[in-house]
């Protein structure tokens, strides 16, 4: 808003250089004085003079047509007490204006976009003859950048009109800081950056696109089609902070008919110059989309394209709101079925789908990525009825080729390879498996498995000698649900025998055991009823003979006394939880405990650029067994385990973050008896 206290220090110096000036030619004189002293700050004068004279109460109205640059108008009067002068905008809104009392009035002006505005010169007090000029350049008075104006313009109360088609500079910096949006990361309670408003008003629905250049600042740009200063009002993937990079931002959003707000603001607290540029195209209405949509047959793959001419009429829970060009397909669910959706991309793909096709509020299931970027599938149990599945894009220039498909089976299962323990496939350990429990019934009742409804395949695995046994999901759609359960019998309810791991993503938790020779069952189930998906399934098989003597011979660690080493040179055979899976090379150390104690293990890197990590096991070549793992402890040359351990005897491991991470250590351990 207009700084009253810079404005009044620049009314007082001007009054100050027309003090002492009187006579015929008084105004004159006066603005002579004004004139000069201006001159001396760097602004130059704008247009011939205005002269005339009012009656006191009457007003005179000037139309102006202003840049993006700060302006200084003075108004001089003689014989007035009090003379007034505002500026209004196109809609007759003052948006700014002098508040002294005296014979000559000051007002500054900082306009963000090129206009027409109106100057109102008023006699408040007494009558005469008047003389109006009008400077441009400089700053703000106060020192920033400029001020939007009392309200506006660039503020709700006076959002600056804009058409399709049009492209605007302008500067948040001489906005206000009253709004925030969604990707604005601003906390609540917190206050933001400068923005300015726009208001677009369109006749007919169409789809809009505002893409925004910042120069030099992390801009954002949202929308709001109701009250403009109601942040519940935002568009449905209506924010956006970053597109490519921070200096862009784009939305592309189909918009009703109606006034529509736009904000440009900072993300956090940045402010500087942009430029903006708004386009428009006539869309369809939901309606008519919805009633077009094409039908998408179970069991059979259908192929489209996707160009950035297409529109982005729906929007998602998921994947960024889905803010990409959109298609949506009919699916008829006859009874109640397992639906298996899945998408193929070129780009970044997006697929989701509703109960009602123009209801957002009855999205069902929404997924962005599943094994990588350009895959997407939704796993679901839906009741018999209509359906509209869309796919989308994550960004609003997702553009290419796709395949999508909707699978449908019966609840309680179809048929499968390896649906059950007689039909269980060979597993050949270093190559991974893909597989698919959409049609797996509930077969094998492993012990980390759900009780009931817990579908699974099984595959068998041949285990030659003694050997240390690695399994684990490359991807995984049940995530932490999926289990891998390992049995010698497959024939039991429950299993006997058998051992398993759940959450197995990743090598790093991987099952992880020393199995003796035989033939075993690998059970793939999920731990939560219901659940369905693909996965890869990889193993790794060795003698168990090198792992058993490293952690036989491994150096026994005495409490209170501290240990160094490296394991630069080492070699990478055990992992961990954290740090990042602690896929270095490592380190291994025995530590017994006589009695129930509270154990400190303390790991300090001596080696620059050492990141190490230290974890505990009860017993050495499990991972289940894991009893305690860091990375970080206060920076990254530290690492520190505490725990309640048991009587016995346990593992420690120095590890280094990730993969490649190794170096020179100190290593200290605290044991005390409970």
């Amino acid at each position: 808003m207009t700084n009253h206290r810079s404005t009044r220090a620049l009314t007082g110096m001007l009054l100050s250089a027309a003090v002492g000036c009187a006579g015929s030619n008084a105004l004159h004189t006066r603005f002579s004085a004004v004139h000069n002293t201006l001159t001396t700050m760097g602004v130059s004068q704008l247009g011939p003079l205005s002269e005339g004279s009012l009656a006191e109460g009457a007003t005179a109205r000037f139309p102006v047509e202003l840049d993006a640059r700060c302006h200084t108008f003075v108004a001089f009067g003689d014989g007035a007490r009090d003379v007034e002068l505002n500026v209004l905008d196109a809609n007759n809104q003052r948006v700014a204006g002098d508040s002294t009392r005296d014979a000559q009035a000051t007002v500054q002006f900082c306009p963000t976009v090129r206009g027409r505005y109106t100057l109102a010169l008023r006699m408040a007090e007494g009558g005469g003859g008047y003389l109006l000029a009008n400077w441009r350049g400089g700053t703000n008075a106060g020192g920033a950048a400029g001020a939007a104006g009392e309200g506006g313009p660039g503020s709700c109360a006076t959002a600056i009109p804009i058409t399709p088609g049009q492209t605007v500079t302008g500067d948040t910096r001489r906005g206000q800081s009253h709004n925030d949006g969604s990707c604005t990361g601003v906390e609540e309670g917190e206050t933001g950056a400068p923005e300015l408003v726009y208001a677009l008003t369109l006749e007919r629905r169409q789809q809009v696109t505002i893409a925004i250049e910042q120069a030099g600042f992390d801009g954002t740009v949202y929308v709001r089609s109701g009250g403009c200063e109601d942040p519940s009002s935002e568009a449905a993937g209506g924010c956006n902070d970053d597109e490519g990079d921070t200096s862009h931002s784009r939305l592309v959003l189909a918009l009703d008919p109606g006034t529509h707000y736009i904000f440009v603001d900072g993300y956090a607290r940045n402010a500087g110059t942009f430029s903006m540029t708004v386009t428009a195209a006539d869309v369809p209405s939901i309606a008519d989309v919805c009633q077009s949509a094409a039908a998408l047959t179970p069991n059979t793959a259908v192929t489209g394209t996707l160009t950035s001419q297409d529109l982005n009429l729906f929007q998602a829970r998921c994947g960024g709101n889905a803010r990409g060009p959109d298609r949506v397909y009919r699916l008829e669910v006859p009874q109640e079925s397992r639906l298996q959706l899945h998408q193929e991309s070129d780009y970044d793909g997006v697929i989701h789908f509703r109960r009602a096709c123009a209801e957002a509020a009855t999205e069902v299931d929404c997924n962005d990525d599943a094994e990588d970027v350009q895959h997407a599938r939704i796993n679901a149990i839906v009741p018999a009825g209509t359906y509209f599945v869309f796919t989308d894009g994550y960004a609003p220039n997702a553009a290419g080729a796709y395949t999508l498909q909707a699978d449908l089976a019966p609840v309680a299962g179809g048929n499968t390879a390896g649906d059950t323990c007689a039909d269980a496939q060979l597993l050949t350990p270093g190559t991974p498996v893909d597989g698919n429990t959409f049609q797996a019934r509930d077969d094998v009742h492993s012990p980390c498995a759900a009780a009931t409804d817990g579908y699974d395949v099984v595959y068998r695995l041949n285990v030659t000698a003694r050997s240390r046994v690695k399994l684990w999901f490359d991807s995984n759609d049940l995530r932490e649900q999926g289990t891998i359960t390992v049995a010698r019998a497959c024939d039991g309810v429950p299993l006997t025998q058998a051992t398993c791991r759940p959450g197995a993503i990743g090598e790093a938790r991987a099952y992880d055991q020393v199995l003796d020779p035989g033939n075993y069952y690998v059970i793939v189930d999920s731990a939560a009823p219901r659940r369905f998906g693909r996965f890869r399934l990889n193993s790794h098989v060795e003698s168990a003979a090198e792992v058993e003597r490293l952690c036989r011979t491994a150096p026994l660690l005495v409490p209170g006394r501290t240990v160094t080493g490296t394991t630069v040179g080492g070699t990478d055979r055990f992992q961990a939880s954290c740090a990042g899976g602690a896929r270095s090379p490592e380190n291994l150390y025995r530590l017994v405990v006589r009695r129930r104690s509270a154990v400190r293990v303390s790991v300090t890197s001596t080696t620059n650029g050492y990141d190490p990590a230290v974890f505990i096991r009860q017993t050495c070549a499990q991972s289940n067994t894991e009893r305690g793992c860091n990375d970080d402890a206060g920076d990254v040359r530290h690492s520190q385990v505490e725990a309640t351990l048991e009587p016995g005897t346990y593992t420690v491991f120095v590890d280094g973050y990730a993969n490649r991470n190794s170096g020179a250590y100190t290593l200290e351990c605290q044991v005390t008896p409970q």
